[in-house]
Parts: structure tokens; sequence; C-alpha cells
């Protein structure tokens, strides 16, 4: 009896021993995945989807935008949804894929996987996410761009034509040369786009929740007394919001000098969307019978206390397609269209 009860520690204590090498290696095992997620990059990609979604507000981005800036588009990756804009084959899901490939063999950037946030201002690009610097000063000296520096950041720049900056591996910069160095300026300085009052209260207003989200400032946001007297001066600031949870909708919010003017401008948007043969005239049969059904399900609403004029509008997927279609023909092809805009230039940044 008693040699049984001498025993039974022995055994107890090789079953911990057993259960201790388990726990280790099951530590050890979790922290090379852990180190592997860091390195390829999935855990940054994973703690952004979750930032996207639970603090989607990101107005830090805006101190890379010089203040003098009239407007920018800011784009979320992680909270589009791709089936709300249109088929798989469609000319928008094919014109998104072929321009993150493009993208990507040129700069090794990927916009799906390594952008977590992006702005497009009229001269300059800024995306948030996760960069390496000398992988992308590598495929770019092949295309003759050099190292140069301004106040202690490094940027890649080929004379004459644009600059890129990797900013500690998260920020990107993409214009021309005086452009970089501007934002560099302003955010030194604190007067960049997130120390205007006009753009971060409008982009708040209709909600940093939207995937597509922008601001255009077609006026002094202070309009002078005769302005707001008479209310009849034109729209002073366009802010929009596209979002694509369960399908395609958009918020517009068109700020006016005064209630009134907001009324006029109401009064003319409903006029407008009633002439569906001035629809078919602007952007051609087809598309204005699409954009003819989505004036007709608009909501226009006037917000007496801001002098606001508000749009809410949904898009379905085969109007959607319509619409792109449209523009593709106009165009030549929807490449050609948005070569005009200044982050399709980072496809071919020589060229």
């Amino acid at each position: 009896m008693s040699t049984e009860s001498a025993s039974k520690p022995a055994r107890g204590a090789g079953a911990t021993k057993k259960r201790g090498k388990a726990r280790y290696l099951v530590l050890l095992g979790f922290a090379i995945a852990l180190f592997l997620a860091a390195q390829t990059g999935l855990l940054g990609f994973g703690l952004a989807r979750l930032r996207a979604a639970a603090f989607p507000k990101d107005e830090s981005l805006l101190e890379h935008v010089h203040g003098s800036a009239q407007g920018v588009l800011i784009v979320d990756p992680h909270q589009i949804e791709l089936k709300s804009l249109g088929a798989e084959g469609g000319a928008v899901r094919q014109h998104i894929e072929r321009t993150r490939e493009d993208i990507k063999k040129a700069t090794g950037v990927d916009l799906g996987f390594d952008v977590d946030k992006l702005i497009l201002s009229p001269s300059l690009v800024v995306a948030r996410g996760r960069f390496d610097e000398q992988k992308l000063a590598a495929r770019l000296a092949e295309l003759s761009y050099v190292q140069a520096e301004y106040k202690g950041t490094k940027y890649l720049l080929r004379a004459g034509e644009d600059a890129i900056a990797v900013r500690d591996g998260s920020i990107l910069l993409y214009g021309a040369e005086p452009e970089i160095r501007a934002s560099i300026d302003a955010e030194a300085a604190g007067t960049s786009l997130a120390s205007r009052d006009e753009v971060t209260s409008r982009l708040a207003h209709v909600g940093w929740d939207h995937p597509i989200l922008g601001v255009a400032l077609l006026a002094d946001s202070k309009p002078s007394l005769r302005a707001i007297l008479t209310g009849s001066t034109g729209p002073r600031a366009v802010t929009f919001g596209v979002s694509t949870e369960g399908g395609l909708s958009a918020t517009v919010a068109i700020d006016a000098a005064s209630v009134d003017a907001a009324e006029e401008l109401r009064k003319l948007l409903e006029e407008k969307r009633a002439d569906l043969e001035g629809l078919k005239a602007l952007v051609g049969p087809e598309a204005g019978v699409a954009l003819g059904e989505i004036a007709k399900r608009a909501k226009l609403t006037v917000e007496q206390g801001a002098g606001r004029l508000s749009i809410q509008a949904d898009v379905r997927p085969e109007e959607l397609d319509a619409l792109a279609k449209a523009g593709e023909r106009a165009s030549g092809s929807l490449g050609a269209m948005y070569k005009n805009v200044r982050l399709l230039q980072l496809l071919a940044p020589g060229g």
C-alpha cells in the first residue's frame, strides 16, 4: 500500500512535464505564426480591417495634404463590398482588377492588400498602409528614379516628372516634387487640410464610415452678408459619401449660402431629373435611362438650419454597369479616362 502511494507522485511529475512542454510548443508555434504574419503583412492587414470596421475616422491622414487643396477623395478598400459594384465580369469590376494588377506590376504595391486608406487631392496622392521603401526604390531605379532628400525625408525623384516618398513604412506620398515638399512642410507647420474645420466638419457630417468619401470646396466658406441676404449664390461646397454595404448608395450634401439658395438649387435639380431626354443627350440613350431611374428614386431635402441640400440615392448593379460602359465608350476605355487621375499615373511613373 505504501509502495503504491510512493509511486503516484512520480507519474504526476512526468505528466506535468509533458503538459509543460506542450504549452511551450504551443507558445512557440504561436510566436512563429505571429512573426510570419508580421513579416508577410498579414498581421497589419488584419489589424487594419478591424480598425476600418471599428474606427473608420482618420483625419490624421489629412495632415499630409496641403491646406490650399480645394478637395479630396478618400477611399477605404477594407470597407468596399465588390459585389455591390456589379458582376465579376462587369466593366467596373474588370477595371478595378486591371488597375490593381497594373500598379502591382509597376511598383510592387498591392492596392487590395498593402493600402489601408487612400486620399486623392488634385495634385497629391497619400496612402496609408505597409510599404517597403527599399523594394520600391529598386523597382523605380530601373525607371531612372534617383534618391533625393528634403528636411530629413528621403524620396525618389524623376526630374521634371514626379516623385514618391515613403515615410516610416506606413505613409506613401506621390506627386510632383514641389507637392511632396509642400506636404512635408504642411505637416510640420500644422497648415494641412486637417487644420481646416470647413473640411473636417463636412466629412464628419456625411460620415467616415463610407468607403468612398469626398469633399470639394467651390467657394469661400464664409460668404458675404450680401450673398446670405440675396440667397442667389451657387453651391459653396459639395461633400459626398458612397456606401457599398447591401448595395451601392450615395449621400450628397451641397452647402449653399443660405436656406433660400439651397431651396433654389433643389427646385433646379427637380426640374433636371424630370428631363429624361436631356439626360439621354448628356450621357447617351442607355446610360440616360439608367441615370433617369437613379434620379427618379433620389430623395432631395433641404436642411433648414444649415442651408444645406441633402441627396440620398441608390444605384443598382446593372445601372452602374450601364454608366460605366457609357463612360468607357465616351473615353475609348475606362483606363484611358482614368489616366487623367494622378493615382493611375503611379502605374507607369516614367510614362
